[in-house]
């Protein structure tokens, strides 16, 4: 098992090695969930803090809505692009903080908005991630959460996640839309909504990283091909127009934080 310091760095090695692919990878920048979270979340003025901002397509999204928006990042690659980014767009309400989602560099209830999206997978331990969001929200902050979701069932989420961190080893865990919401209620927060939305995976695009070589690619297509029949089913590999596509499961969660007690 990954320590904590140890999935951090493996995420940095990573992140600043594939910084430019998270600005223009159409999964981050064109997904359907992209525009939901501002939907959902519906944010009006106030302070948002974007957690493992990436490309930062969702600060940026939002900076249109909130008077301030923090772009925040483990990764000095991932701060870099997005302040290039949003400088291309001439976005002037961006802010850019270098800080570990699990020891956020924020006082206590000081914002009125979290965001994140496609990263939580990432951290060395989710629940201690909800724990700071929590606490960093003034009461009756909201948190807009999106991240890849596994099966229910134990053993096709471990097979799941075999599949993810043999594409990119600073992967740690997707869990479970069930786990996810136990999470979210033992840390205080109360849920408003809930929803799955799937994503076709454009497999040569997925693949298309520096340090993926031909072995692995390989032997991603052996995983999507030849995985249980529930796998199978959940991740729905096809060939259309000669091009391997498959899918993928995004939760999105979002939460208020109701009273001041945690």
């Amino acid at each position: 098992m990954k320590t904590p310091e140890n999935q951090r760095k493996k995420v940095q090695e990573i992140y600043n090695q594939d910084s430019k692919f998270y600005v223009t990878s159409s999964f981050h920048s064109a997904s359907s969930s992209l525009n939901r979270c501002v939907e959902i979340l519906n944010p009006t003025k106030g302070i948002l803090l974007d957690i493992a901002t990436g490309g930062g397509h969702v600060a940026i999204k939002m900076a249109e809505h909130c008077d301030q928006v923090v772009a925040s990042d483990l990764t000095k690659g991932m701060i870099e692009s997005t302040r290039e980014n949003a400088t291309n767009k001439k976005i002037q309400n961006i802010y850019f903080l270098r800080t570990d989602s699990e020891k956020i560099s924020i006082p206590d209830s000081s914002l009125d908005y979290v965001s994140v999206r496609i990263a939580p997978h990432h951290f060395s331990e989710i629940s201690s991630f909800v724990e700071e969001v929590f606490r960093v929200l003034k009461p009756g902050g909201k948190f807009i959460f999106v991240d890849n979701i596994c099966p229910e069932d134990a053993m096709e989420a471990e097979l799941y996640n075999i599949f993810e961190k043999k594409r990119d080893p600073s992967h740690n865990i997707c869990l479970s839309m069930s786990k996810l919401n136990e999470i979210f209620v033992n840390s205080g927060f109360e849920i408003l909504h809930t929803e799955k939305i799937k994503k076709q995976m454009d497999f040569p695009e997925w693949v298309d990283r520096p340090h993926i070589d031909q072995d692995i690619i390989i032997e991603l297509e052996n995983l999507l091909f030849n995985s249980s029949m529930t796998l199978k089913k959940w991740l729905n590999p096809r060939i259309e127009e000669e091009k391997l596509f498959f899918d993928e499961i995004e939760g999105l969660i979002l939460a208020e934080k109701t009273n001041s007690l945690k």
